[in-house]
């Protein structure tokens, strides 16, 4: 999975905008899929199943997850509603800070086993 040491879940987020994350994840699944069998293999209905059961998701689904609501927002706006495109941005904006927050981490983590093996080295030479 990831290296990422924090929550694997999408659990900071409410019910609610989970709800949200998986119904915008099943709409792009249909919308792209040509027959069941392949609504079935589609990554992001598989991945829907994933955040309803709270299942760990890894930094690529996280980029799904925010796709698939930015252009479920877009698609509303062009259809004229004003209240749903905003809120899909604003969970659209809270899963991408949960991402960068994971690869900050990560980054660290990475950067600290770098330093931890020069300093080996180091020591050895």
């Amino acid at each position: 999975m990831t290296a990422y040491l924090g929550p694997e879940t999408l659990e900071i987020l409410t019910v609610a905008d989970r709800d949200t994350i998986h119904t915008a994840l099943i709409e792009a699944a249909r919308r792209d899929s040509l027959t069941p069998i392949d609504l079935l293999n589609d990554k992001r209905w598989i991945l829907a199943g994933k955040v309803k059961r709270q299942q760990p998701v890894d930094e690529e689904e996280l980029g799904w997850v925010i796709l698939s609501l930015r252009e479920r927002a877009d698609r509303s706006e062009r259809r004229g509603m004003a209240m749903n495109p905003i809120y899909d941005r604003a969970i659209a904006d809270k899963v991408a800070e949960i991402k960068q927050a994971r690869e900050y981490t990560m980054i660290e983590s990475i950067a600290s086993r770098y330093k931890e093996k020069t300093a080996c080295s180091e020591q050895t030479a």
